[in-house]
């Protein structure tokens, strides 16, 4: 925005803004809210979309080694190697979630008594915070056993729910990916024929860095993940706490969230510290935790990342908070990539690199500039 300094008729200084800067900012904050408004609007078909983007994008190294090896007539086993591979990661995923499940629902009967007894707790804090601040009765908390019993299976049908939703939409996503990948040859063939071959080479190498080093991040943040479970597993297990396998994969999953998802992984375990043990085993898991935490995120992490874009945290939770409103829970898992593949194609942008600064988590500008440099 354009400042200038004039003199009015007493002698004084003001401050004066150019009406036609003003006037491009405006426009600029307009055009900002129509494009919010749209993502939100389009959501049912953006989500899939952005969903199925990534999924191509991590997963065509794979259909590209087969495509190279195989006749051009075979060229469609390579999309479909590819689609394979999510097939199988899909799998192992699954299978580490039932294991998880069953050890869960082995477990869960010992400590039904237990349960229902912090269940009846939680609802006093709650009744007692509303009495309070709100002026309520509180009486709603009285009829524990029945409001446990609705609440649960409340619980339990909102999960099949939503359960049932996200089985249908990934369907889509893998459908979606797959075509993206039989059909990325002959989109790069009408970029270059509408481009030119110069114009087009530029644009391919900055494409072909932003997906290598989306895919960086992809491989970095699944091996922190695993590395953090396997850390929370030993750790409890020393206390003698409960649900380890589940606290375990709650650290793997939340791990690709930053700053919120470690806060959740740790609170619940505590949590079951501090019903298992007491305040003094809370206090020395929750300590123990952080010390995971901290070592991950600090050390093991940015060597881990290498010439890889860090977010700034207080970016991480405002994107956070935008695409969740945006895009509601799918929006909380495709915050952080979206984030994250902005902010390197910013980065491989020269007019656009200051935003990719900015975005960051450097404060010294020349040091930024010398990581995130395309190569």
């Amino acid at each position: 925005m354009t400042l200038a300094q004039r003199e009015d008729a007493n002698g004084n200084w003001r401050w004066s803004i150019d009406r036609m800067t003003l006037g491009l900012w405006l426009v600029g904050l307009l055009a900002a809210l129509a494009v919010l408004w749209g993502l939100g609007a389009a959501s049912p078909v953006l989500i899939p979309l952005a969903g199925a983007f990534f999924v191509a994008v991590a997963v065509a190294p794979v259909g590209r080694w087969v495509r190279d090896r195989v006749p051009p007539r075979l060229a469609l086993l390579g999309p479909l190697a590819a689609m394979l591979t999510v097939l199988l990661v899909l799998a192992v995923f699954a299978g580490g979630l039932w294991f998880v499940g069953q050890r869960v629902a082995g477990e869960v009967p010992r400590h039904a008594e237990e349960l229902q007894r912090l269940w009846e707790q939680a609802n006093g804090w709650i009744d007692g915070l509303r009495e309070r601040f709100l002026g309520g009765s509180g009486g709603n908390g009285s009829d524990n056993g029945g409001g446990g019993a609705e609440a649960l299976s409340g619980l339990v049908a909102s999960v099949l729910a939503a359960a049932r939703e996200a089985v249908s939409t990934l369907v889509i996503v893998l459908f979606l990916a797959l075509l993206m990948l039989v059909e990325a040859p002959v989109w790069r063939e009408k970029i270059v024929k509408t481009l030119g071959p110069e114009r087009c080479a530029t644009t391919v190498t900055a494409v072909t860095a932003i997906a290598q080093q989306f895919r960086r991040f992809l491989l970095v943040s699944t091996t922190l993940g695993l590395i953090t479970g396997a850390l929370y597993i030993g750790w409890l297990s020393l206390f003698g706490i409960d649900f380890l396998f589940l606290w375990g994969f709650l650290a793997f999953l939340l791990n690709y969230i930053p700053v919120i998802g470690s806060v959740g992984a740790a609170t619940l375990p505590v949590l079951m510290a501090l019903a298992q043990g007491g305040s003094t085993t809370a206090l020395m898991v929750a300590g123990g935790l952080l010390v995971i935490e901290q070592v991950m995120g600090n050390f093991i992490g940015p060597r881990l990342e290498g010439r890889q874009l860090a977010i700034s945290p207080l970016v991480i939770v405002s994107s956070l908070l935008l695409w969740s409103w945006l895009w509601g829970a799918a929006g909380t898992v495709l915050a952080v990539p979206m984030t994250v593949l902005i902010a390197i194609a910013l980065s491989h942008i020269d007019a656009l690199r200051p935003f990719a600064f900015v975005l960051s988590d450097k404060s010294d500008r020349r040091r930024f500039e010398a990581r995130t440099r395309p190569e």
